[in-house]
């Protein structure tokens, strides 16, 4: 069973020198810090959100003639955030010599399972968003999402850009915005407060979050209890043991500090799942962009986009690999006997995948075979 979570969000904070420096870097400016009861009542139905974020855009672009209003969450400090998505949007800015301006949001509109439809709706004009969590369904992104696929996000994005363009992008799915780029987090792994988790009889009973359905539905298929929180709240739930473990890859181990709480992590090779994100922006906001300008945001994004901020998930993750060691958390590699048993758990809902992707009209094997491909590829690539 899933069970779903809310409650007050963790305020990100700004608590240190260094962040003086990433903001000057990044050309941010940061405003008064505050925490912000969101009540939505909207058509998506959402009541008790709440966030308290910190207050950044980009310093204004003199003679702009569009700014994008763009929604983001989590941390400012994250590497994610801080050296893939602010950098992005400085070299939007850069790219259309100042016609085009990217402002990050003060606060999310909206909690990060309605951001597709925020973006839809012109609520904000651009933004990431996770298909894995969203309230409507979506079905293709999971071919990037799947167990063992690969352990640098670098390559995962560009090779989930690659598969999205020729197999994915045709059946419409996102059609009612615009996508950009694409990336995906690194390998997730398997981090709990109760006992080493070394076969799935081990995760029988855990409360484990789970970041999205693909996660969600293996974690149900190995008795584990998979509990939905919004990622404003991991903090929260795992500190005040409402939660036994979580799925995430190392960085977020370290931008959250939770080693204390979590002192046993299985290593995945190759991931146990991946998380999708697609960064959008409004059909009608894309509009009002000149074609040359379009062209030079796409010159940025697209694959040259996914490397970035993919590359951005990986330093990260080495970071968050260092800070496991140093706070002593045993660390234990799945076996190919453990692996073998997520693969044989994990066949049915992958076939259930494929079924789902015939729907749309889209041969879900061609396309997982050409995303591994690509993803060898890639990894012999950045080897080199």
């Amino acid at each position: 069973m899933q069970i779903k979570i809310n409650g007050p969000a963790v305020s990100a904070t700004r608590a240190s020198d260094r962040d003086d420096h990433i903001l000057t870097r990044a050309r941010l400016r940061p405003h008064d810090i505050k925490s912000r009861e969101d009540s939505m009542n909207t058509r998506f139905a959402l009541a008790g959100l709440f966030f308290g974020m910190q207050m950044f855009t980009f310093t204004s672009a003199a003679g702009a003639d569009t700014t994008l209003r763009f929604g983001w969450y989590g941390s400012a400090e994250a590497d994610f955030n801080r050296d893939g998505t602010f950098v992005w949007g400085e070299m939007v800015e850069e790219a259309t010599e100042g016609r085009v301006q990217v402002e990050f949001l003060a606060s999310p509109p909206g909690s990060p399972v309605v951001f597709h439809d925020l973006i839809r709706d012109r609520v904000m004009d651009a933004g990431y968003y996770s298909p894995g969590i969203q309230q409507r369904p979506f079905v293709l992104h999971r071919v990037a999402e799947l167990p063992f696929l690969g352990d640098s996000a670098e390559a995962n994005s560009v090779a989930y850009w690659r598969i999205y363009q020729e197999y994915l992008a045709a059946a419409g799915e996102n059609d009612e915005v615009v996508v950009v780029t694409v990336s995906t987090h690194g390998p997730g792994m398997i981090h709990n407060s109760e006992r080493p988790v070394i076969s799935a009889a081990d995760l029988e009973g855990l409360k484990m979050r789970v970041p999205g359905d693909t996660i969600g539905q293996l974690a149900d298929s190995l008795g584990a209890v998979a509990m939905s929180v919004p990622f404003t709240e991991v903090s929260q739930v795992i500190s005040s043991g409402i939660v036994d473990g979580i799925f995430v890859p190392y960085n977020a181990v370290r931008d959250m500090s939770l080693a204390r709480y979590l002192p046993y992590t299985t290593d995945v090779p190759g991931g146990l799942y991946n998380f999708v994100f697609h960064f959008a922006i409004n059909r009608e906001a894309w509009a009002e962009i000149s074609a040359e300008d379009q062209a030079a945001i796409m010159e940025i994004s697209g694959e040259s986009g996914a490397r970035l901020i993919g590359r951005s998930w990986d330093v990260g993750d080495a970071a968050g690999r260092e800070y496991v060691a140093e706070e002593g958390v045993d660390v234990v590699d799945m076996s190919p006997e453990f692996r073998a048993e997520i693969e044989a758990a994990f066949a049915p809902i992958e076939e259930e995948w494929f079924e789902n992707a015939a729907n749309l009209g889209v041969d879900g094997r061609a396309a997982l075979a050409a995303y591994r491909d690509e993803v060898a590829r890639l990894n012999a690539e950045l080897a080199e």
